[in-house]
């Protein structure tokens, strides 16, 4: 194994490192706040912010964990997975256009024809494709670590060993940096079209990919997102 495959491993998760955690963040008293240890003694001096759309959105994104019954629409399910893809193929950086980073869903409350499955985003086609049946929320809830059901999951999969061979353990840096900046281009969308939800970091990983149908593949599990209606975003 690589560095940072030894890295991966160590930062992985199972059922049974959910159980640790959920046992640990029990327990957890966290430290009343003390000053930043980098704050210097010269005068901070203001800097101007501005007041257009793009601001409005960030103040807009927020995490969620309560969701409606309402069903995402098709319109928003294609404007969620659009943040991943323009005319030229991708929004994000990629390091030596290589492009690792791949997107699945489990579609739970979608209107879409593909409703109640797993399904793979094609983003240079702009389109979806069927993998096979999503599972029960039970068995998704305990996998994914979740509270409540959101209306679509959505897992970012880094096919990442072209990076590895073409930067060395470096490449590790910029596959997660790529994944990062795909959440964001997906949480912002979900801002501008009303829905609410999170990033979740309690995956199972092995049992998340298994569920994607691709267990034994040579793929990590990046980041998973929960999206949904919220009460409020009408």
């Amino acid at each position: 194994m690589t560095p940072f495959d030894d890295f991966w491993t160590a930062g992985g998760y199972s059922a049974l490192h959910q159980r640790r955690l959920g046992e640990r963040l029990r327990e957890f008293r966290g430290s009343p706040p003390t000053a930043d240890p980098f704050e210097l003694p010269s005068a901070p001096q203001p800097l101007g912010k501005p007041r257009d759309r793009l601001q409005r959105l960030f103040r807009a994104r927020r995490s969620t964990r309560e969701f409606s019954s309402e069903p995402v629409t098709a319109r928003q399910f294609g404007a969620v997975l659009a943040a991943l893809a323009d005319e030229d193929g991708r929004s994000y950086p990629s390091a030596g256009g290589l492009n690792p980073l791949r997107c699945y869903g489990f579609l739970r409350r979608v209107e879409h024809g593909l409703n109640g499955r797993v399904v793979r985003y094609d983003a240079r086609r702009h389109a979806v494709q069927d993998v096979g049946p999503a599972p029960d929320w039970l068995r998704l809830r305990e996998v994914l670590a979740a509270d409540a059901e959101p209306a679509l999951v959505l897992a970012l999969v880094l096919a990442d060993q072209p990076v590895l061979d073409k930067y060395g353990q470096r490449g590790g840096r910029f596959g997660l940096v790529e994944a990062g900046a795909a959440a964001q281009s997906v949480c912002l969308r979900m801002a501008q079209q009303r829905l609410g939800g999170y990033l979740l970091g309690g995956a199972a990983d092995a049992d998340v990919l298994a569920l994607l149908g691709l267990r034994g593949q040579p793929v990590r599990l990046a980041a998973v997102i929960a999206c949904g209606r919220t009460f409020t975003g009408r």
